[in-house]
């Protein structure tokens, strides 16, 4: 398992996606991966990136010591990627963005869903946690 524990920072949000696409980019080229390494990679640097966006702007902006808590782990068929936040629970339940309007935001959960086989969202020990795997074959 791979961990990383960065300052809840927009500035960080690259950091945080980077290494999502890496450690991808790494699982799919020595677990076999038949697929378009490129895209796989792309689906994890992506969730990341809105995940992480969502820990930074839901967050206390008061807390100076805030952090994302980004663990990366992978099984004979899978890699999961898990970013954890101390912010308030939220509706883990993504809406259906209204697209006509082209709004701002409330695109991030819709899109991690779209993008990963799966998605688990808890909330313990006072923050967030997401999940997102990926399967391949």
């Amino acid at each position: 398992m791979l961990t990383a524990t960065l300052r809840a920072e927009l500035a960080n949000i690259r950091i945080a996606a980077n290494l999502a696409r890496s450690s991808a980019e790494v699982f799919a080229n020595t677990h076999g991966f038949t697929g378009n390494i490129a895209e796989f990679a792309h689906a994890f640097e992506l969730s990341v990136s809105e995940a992480f966006t969502n820990a930074v702007r839901y967050g206390d902006p008061s807390n100076a010591d805030a952090v994302v808590h980004i663990s990366i782990e992978s099984g004979p068929g899978s890699i999961t990627i898990t970013v954890k936040d101390n912010n308030p629970p939220f509706d883990p339940a993504p809406p259906t963005p209204e697209i006509q309007g082209y709004p701002e935001g409330g695109f991030g959960l819709f899109i991690i869903g779209k993008l990963m086989d799966e998605v688990k969202c808890e909330h313990e020990g006072g923050g967030n946690t997401l999940a997102m795997t990926k399967h391949i074959g």
